[in-house]
């Protein structure tokens, strides 16, 4: 047995392998960055890339010099020794950074003197000149970068920059979503604007009607006006649906009453279309902790597209059972069913246009990605089978039950019509929209309110040093002075308590109402108005 020692080449090429080995493992390492910055801002990329690059490759400096991170601010980060560079230290490298932006983008390293001594240098670019960016990385070993860390300090420099695009790409599609949110937002307004006269003036011929009958004509008028105002809910829904920005107030649910009110929201077109609609609702009973709201519009909507879908004189079913704590609502129908194709994309937002089915009968195509978000997020499923085009569909919502003993708060009684005001209650009407006010105003009026309107902020204010209104409705949107900042200067000018505040707009975000309360309005009514709600609000003494 040979006892002689190891030669130096063989010695040199184990160390080499090693050295392959172990960049290797740095290089797949580093190739997981990018997972660590989805979603992230610019600003974190950075300082990611520059904290992994340090533990894989010794490092004296960094410094990074993005001249356009976001809406064309500049970044800039300098590291010394592992850490964030001090105010002094930033100070004490000026002259070294002025020297250091001259060079070159390039591997080969240059001696530059710094206030750590003399450093080997290299700069590299964070896109596809330098002009998008550069880094340097900076060292004392004097064989600085080697191969190997030529190769990770490269593809740490390539991998930031397309985290600093994917970056630029989600600020731009923010961006975009929130132009999105505010144009539906101000479409919406614009379009409850002349939907509010129109629900007033049909609310106005029904009391001068004292009961009687108005006709085709006004059935026509009221059901589509209702399918618009409708069209203006889904429209607003869009930004939520998309966002997830649904705000659900869960509450023990009765799921007779929701589907007594999705049963009567679907009627008119029911009856319109001569369909037979066969109803089974629970025999005891059932309780779900959620939404009412939602819950309703989630049983609506299935029952409006079978209703769409269906033929005249067709035949809808709906049934519901509970089993093992969950509760099945089946809505079925002999319509033209669904096509194979058209089934994988049916809870799509949009998808493929008017092809998809709530599409093809009229509606913004939304209808049943709604469903299928509400009940997910009352943790249910909803599922549709169709034998094919032609055999008809049926749609099904499951949904987990609570205990139908549980304590369920008494189901308000159909409102009675609020009780008229023994004394005639001054109040003042503040809207630019000239026809709603007018409107609005001969409907409060034949209520027993003494109204006085105006289209103009400033001339509400002197209107209201005479009149000395107990209520004031506002419009939010008004001209040279907004809804919100007439409120605060009324009730500047009078006891809190001795004017209430309504608000009344096309706007109904979340966001609008919270601005409303903070105003001092006790409500937010979004137009079009129920009447039976204001009128009920306004008699609360």
């Amino acid at each position: 047995m040979s006892n002689s020692p190891e030669t130096p080449s063989s010695a040199s090429g184990t160390a080499a392998g090693r050295s392959a080995s172990a960049v290797l493992r740095d290089l797949m390492g580093l190739m997981a960055l990018p997972a660590l910055w989805v979603g992230r801002d610019a600003a974190t990329v950075l300082r990611l890339m520059a904290e992994a690059i340090e533990t894989v490759v010794p490092l004296d400096t960094i410094y990074i010099d993005v001249p356009n991170v976001e809406d064309g601010q500049a970044f800039t980060r300098l590291r010394i020794s592992g850490l964030q560079a001090t105010p002094q230290q930033a100070l004490d490298w000026q002259d070294t950074l002025a020297a250091i932006r001259r060079m070159s983008i390039t591997a080969t390293p240059s001696v530059q003197a710094t206030p750590l001594g003399p450093l080997r240098m290299i700069r590299l670019s964070m896109g596809f000149s330098g002009s998008q960016g550069s880094v340097w990385f900076g060292s004392r070993g004097p064989a600085f970068p080697d191969v190997h860390q030529s190769a990770c300090l490269r593809a740490v420099a390539t991998l930031a920059a397309t985290g600093l695009e994917a970056a630029a790409i989600d600020r731009e599609r923010a961006r975009a979503s929130r132009v999105k949110d505010e144009f539906l937002a101000m479409l919406g307004h614009e379009l409850r604007n002349p939907l509010a006269p129109i629900f007033m003036a049909l609310e106005l011929l029904k009391r001068q009607a004292g009961g009687a009958s108005l006709g085709r004509p006004y059935e026509i008028i009221e059901r589509q006006a209702r399918h618009l105002s409708r069209l203006v809910d889904d429209l607003m829904d869009i930004g939520r649906l998309t966002n997830r920005k649904f705000e659900l107030h869960k509450e023990p649910v009765s799921i007779r009453l929701c589907l007594q009110s999705a049963i009567e929201a679907v009627g008119p077109l029911v009856e319109a279309r001569q369909q037979r609609l066969d109803v089974g609702l629970p025999s005891a009973e059932v309780l779900v902790f959620g939404d009412a709201t939602r819950l309703t519009q989630v049983f609506a909507n299935i029952l409006t597209n079978a209703a769409k879908y269906t033929h005249l004189q067709g035949h809808i079913v709906l049934r519901s059972e509970v089993t093992d704590g969950r509760l099945r609502v089946a809505v079925r129908d002999d319509g033209p069913g669904i096509s194979a194709e058209l089934m994988p994309r049916l809870f799509g937002v949009f998808e493929q246009g008017s092809s998809t089915i709530d599409r093809a009968g009229g509606g913004l195509g939304i209808g049943l990605a709604l469903v299928k978000s509400f009940v997910e997020s009352h943790e249910g499923t909803v599922d549709v089978r169709s034998e094919g085009v032609g055999k008809g569909a049926e749609f099904s919502v499951v949904l987990p039950t609570m205990d139908a003993l549980a304590a369920l708060p008494a189901a308000p009684a159909t409102p009675e019509p609020a009780p008229r005001s023994p004394a005639r209650r001054r109040m003042m009407l503040v809207d630019d929209n000239t026809d709603a006010a007018e409107l609005l105003a001969a409907v409060l009026a034949d209520e027993g309110f003494e109204v006085r309107v105006s289209a103009d902020p400033f001339e509400a204010l002197a209107l209201a040093e005479e009149f000395r209104p107990e209520i004031a409705i506002l419009d939010v949107g008004l001209p040279g002075m907004s809804g919100h900042e007439l409120a605060v200067a009324l009730r500047g000018a009078r006891e809190p308590e001795a004017l209430r505040l309504v608000a009344l707009s096309g706007y109904g975000q979340p966001m609008d109402r919270s601005q409303s309360l903070a105003a001092g309005f006790e409500t937010h009514f979004v137009k079009p108005v129920s009447y039976p709600d204001l009128l009920a609000h306004l008699h609360k003494t």
